[in-house]
């Protein structure tokens, strides 16, 4: 049998970034291989110093393999993070809004495996690289774990805001004397009010949002802030009102998801 020879076309000290890759070069009809995988897994702490995980592709696949492999976009990774970690249902579901939609964006699903709040958080850090700003500031709950490590991979400051009595503010204790410009990390964007609260929020304490980074847009780009948007994938997912809504007048129970509700 003839020997195949693998050629290395991408390094990486991440093991969950080189499975990612790997995978969406497996659903591409190639035959990639991973070196060092097991070693970086067992021994992570240390092994990054040392070696770095290999993507390697038979030598006849490398050229196109390595085009799909440069060509991938923040929401091809995005989508498949999502349909790995069973963050995208479908069924019928009441959002914050009052609304109904029959496709939900399960976030908590990404928070459970660090991994992949890690990997997302650093492109979304790479895109809101080209603004200048003091710290990030997310809102309770659920886009707290996102908004910290974005901040930490960007060496930001990092404070969060919560409702409290109906309104958006900043939460008590943090110290904004040396900040001027913010930029908002969310995770799901569906209405955009959660974010508008946040920018209003940011202004009455003397805060100016430049940016605003979200995982996923799940308005199809319809929302518009008086921040640039940047998000890793836009989806166009309908809502509906109650009394427009399909699925109830199929009889098709309602869920409401999650303990904030916040979509």
């Amino acid at each position: 049998m003839e020997e195949i020879t693998l050629i290395t076309i991408a390094t990486y000290t991440n093991p969950f970034e080189a499975e990612l890759a790997k995978g969406l070069l497996e659903d591409s009809g190639f035959h990639p291989n991973l070196m060092n995988e097991r070693m970086m897994s067992m021994y992570a702490s240390i092994a990054g110093d040392m070696y770095q995980i290999e993507l390697r592709v038979p030598e006849d696949e490398v050229a196109e393999a390595k085009e799909l492999i440069t060509g991938l976009e923040d929401s091809d990774y995005v989508t498949r993070i999502l349909e790995g970690e069973g963050a995208l249902r479908e069924g019928h579901f009441q959002l914050t809004s009052g609304k109904h939609s029959n496709q939900y964006i399960e976030k908590i699903r990404i928070l459970q495996n660090p991994a992949a709040a890690h990997n997302l958080c650093k492109r979304l850090a790479e895109r809101l690289a080209k603004y200048n700003f003091d710290a990030i500031i997310s809102p309770a709950y659920g886009a707290i774990a996102l908004g910290f490590e974005t901040a930490l991979l960007m060496n930001k400051s990092f404070l969060f805001t919560q409702r409290k009595d109906s309104e958006m503010i900043i939460r008590s204790g943090f110290d904004l004397s040396e900040m001027l410009n913010v930029a908002i990390v969310e995770d799901v964007l569906t209405t955009g009010g959660s974010i508008k609260e946040v920018i209003s929020c940011a202004a009455n304490n003397g805060l100016e949002v430049v940016a605003i980074g979200v995982l996923v847009d799940r308005s199809g780009g319809m929302i518009e802030f008086s921040a640039p948007l940047e998000s890793l994938l836009c989806l166009e997912i309908p809502a509906y009102n109650k009394e427009d809504c399909d699925s109830c007048k199929q009889g098709i129970p309602l869920e409401t998801p999650g303990s904030s509700d916040k979509i």
